[in-house]
């Protein structure tokens, strides 16, 4: 064993010393950096680095096995990010700040997320490009990017009658593997999904179609071989022998080297140091482009290291701006959600179905959400309002278009085998920032969300408009479930009580609500002018060849969960990328048919659940694979690795 980790430890040290030069160096094996290097690497003429902060868990039960989903927080698999104080949330003993999950992992957050597999709605995705001016970016183009990631699997034939699936609207080739639930807990066939038809609400087809709103089961990101997690993780463990991908792990990015920082400022490459050694010592990859993909947090904390970012905040802590850009850091936003407790009914029953995670999710509109009256009312506030201060007019123009055109700004979401459902925001008015505070790159970067900091005037009354609207809609919902049949006829109890006076149910919602663990923004792609950070090749403004791929260049918040549109994003960006002068030409996940559906196979699932064999995803053509294994070093190996680098640049 000792040898084995040696000799790994050792590939590693020549791998990265010796390649005098990658073509793609990714800072960040997370849910996009991993999956994109794993299709930019199909190509065996294009080489691939990725730099890893934290360890291999790839074989860690806590991450491959579906029920244990979200154990690995607080973890050394977890970043541990907390956000600064957050006057606009109730106080709680912390004056408000949140925790900030981020997986420190090969797979990144997808290594710890719920693995809600779903995309959003046409409407939602081509206004990218009709309103936001993003040309290329629209819902033609990210729902094939989503397919092309995906192979999603056919309901379990005991389960089917319970799933609303369509083949078209999925792939069928892709790395990550998806499912539907293994079980259906009897709570919703038969009584929830009658409920909510008899209360207005509707329970649509396959919701990837194009139009999101209703109720309903999504999918989920599993393997059905094993039922074991699927994500941008195991997507490498199945690539994981090519030779022109190398991936190192306990390697933190601490910066971009630049080999030019005139007027054609060009990247040479990225430093770090090794998470895992006993010495910090600077080490040094070079490559022809640079891939920052370290999420919504780091990817901005790298930037400004590298001094890229605004003036104000890189001068005084000693960083010579090497481009100007204010915008860096800049629109994070979290969707604020009731979860400190959720909504919860006390029943006269019991259900059936719940040995497995479950997954009913609802998006709405405001206006299924709300009370005619309230409605009314905060449309007429929104029509009248041209600018909020805070929020960029673009921003503000995205949320009218999906406001009026009705699209999901409400989930309630239902995912554990009790009757309790968790309300949050989808997509909230208020934004913050996230910015270095210190030149030291372990330093951790201050987050700052900025929940529920936009005032509105409904009715004549001045209300907190992120915390009105969650409150709004999470009572009007509970009241309609707790008074429409069949759940009338079991409810017992309801936790708020759905008739307190308004007051006191909004003091309730608010006292609860706290982050959704969904942060995205912070280096928009949108133009310059817009707030922009990247244009729509994903290239810093203002660099030649610095790129940023991950859910930081989200325009605006998704409805659907970021996982799907983060996979999606990374696909996109392998396509413009392999698309450019010496980027090899498309691969073959770049080569599937604009609707790459096929007569996908049925989820069948082992006699015994919860599999100890990590997900393998789907395993690339022979052609691509073979080879000297790629370099992956877990975290005892890395520690060796990181000895022999300190060691030769010691001697």
């Amino acid at each position: 064993m000792l040898a084995s980790v040696f000799l790994c430890a050792l590939a590693a040290t020549l791998a990265v010393a010796q390649n005098a030069t990658y073509d793609y160096v990714i800072a960040g094996a997370g849910t996009a950096g991993m999956l994109l290097a794993v299709v930019l690497s199909e190509n065996p003429d294009i080489t691939v680095c990725v730099l890893e902060a934290g360890g291999d868990g790839r074989t860690d039960t806590n991450i491959t096995v579906p029920e244990r989903r979200g154990t690995i927080q607080d973890t050394m698999y977890d970043w541990q990010f907390m956000t600064s104080p957050q006057p606009g949330l109730y106080p709680n003993g912390t004056e408000g700040a949140q925790p900030v999950p981020r997986g420190k992992v090969i797979g990144g957050t997808s290594a710890m997320n719920w693995m809600i597999h779903n995309t959003d709605s046409r409407v939602q995705l081509d206004i990218w490009e009709s309103v936001l001016n993003l040309t290329g970016w629209n819902w033609d183009t990210l729902s094939t990017a989503f397919r092309e990631s995906e192979t999603m699997y056919a309901p379990a034939t005991n389960e089917s009658q319970f799933f609303k699936y369509d083949p078209a609207y999925h792939g069928s080739s892709g790395p990550i593997q998806s499912i539907f639930q293994r079980s259906v807990l009897s709570l919703f066939p038969q009584y929830l999904e009658p409920t909510l038809l008899n209360a207005g609400y509707s329970i649509p087809p396959d919701r990837n179609d194009g139009y999101a709103v209703g109720a309903g089961f999504l999918p989920l990101a599993i393997d059905p071989h094993n039922y074991t997690r699927s994500y941008s993780g195991s997507a490498y463990t199945a690539v994981q022998g090519r030779p022109n991908l190398h991936v190192l792990t306990d390697a933190r990015v601490t910066g971009i080297d630049w080999a030019s920082t005139s007027s054609n400022i060009t990247a040479a490459g990225l430093r770090y140091v090794s998470d895992a050694a006993i010495s910090n010592i600077t080490q040094h990859v070079v490559g022809r482009e640079v891939i920052i993909s370290a999420g919504c947090i780091q990817s901005s904390q790298i930037l400004e290291l590298s001094g890229v970012g605004d003036p104000a905040i890189l001068n005084p802590l000693g960083i010579q701006t090497v481009v100007n850009l204010t915008n860096v850091g800049e629109g994070l936003r979290d969707p604020p959600m009731m979860n400190y407790l959720p909504i919860s009914f006390g029943v006269n029953t019991t259900f059936t179905g719940g040995e497995y995670i479950q997954n009913f999710i609802e998006l709405e509109s405001a206006r299924n959400m709300l009370s005619p009256a309230d409605y009314t009312a905060a449309s007429e506030w929104l029509n009248s309002t041209t600018h909020i201060e805070g929020v960029r007019d673009a921003q503000l123009a995205v949320f009218k278009e999906l406001w009026f055109a009705e699209q999901p700004l409400i989930e309630m979401a239902w995912q554990f085998a009790v009757q309790n459902v968790t309300p949050y925001n989808l997509i909230p008015l208020s934004q913050g920032n996230v910015h270095i505070n210190s030149s030291d790159p372990l330093a951790a970067p201050v987050i700052n969300p900025n929940y529920n900091r936009i005032n509105a005037t409904i009715n004549g009354t001045e209300v907190e408009w992120d915390m009105w609207f969650l409150a709004k809609a999470a009572q009007t919902y509970e009241t309609r479930l707790a008074t429409n049949s069949p759940m009338n006829s079991i409810i017992t109890s309801t936790d708020p009580q759905y008739d307190l006076p308004w007051d006191q149910y909004y003091e309730a919602v608010y006292q609860r609500t706290g982050t959704s663990e969904h942060l995205t923004g912070g280096n928009p792609m949108l133009p310059l002018e817009d707030g922009g950070v990247v244009d729509t090749q994903l290239k810093v403004y203002g660099t030649q060849n610095v790129y940023v791929v991950d859910g930081s260049i989200f325009p605006y918040q998704p409805s659907a969960h970021p996982m799907g549109l983060t996979y999606a994003v990374a696909v996109r960006a392998a396509r413009l990328m392999q698309q450019s002068r010496g980027g090899g030409g498309l691969t073959f996940t770049e080569q599937l048919p604009g609707s790459n559906s096929s007569a996908n196979a049925t989820a069948v699932f082992p006699t015994q659940p919860g599999s100890l064999t990590p997900s393998v995803g789907t395993p690339a053509p022979a052609a691509y694979t073979g080879g000297a294994p790629g370099v992956m070093c877990a975290s005892g190996s890395a520690t060796l690795a990181a000895m022999l680098l300190a060691l030769a640049f010691l001697a």
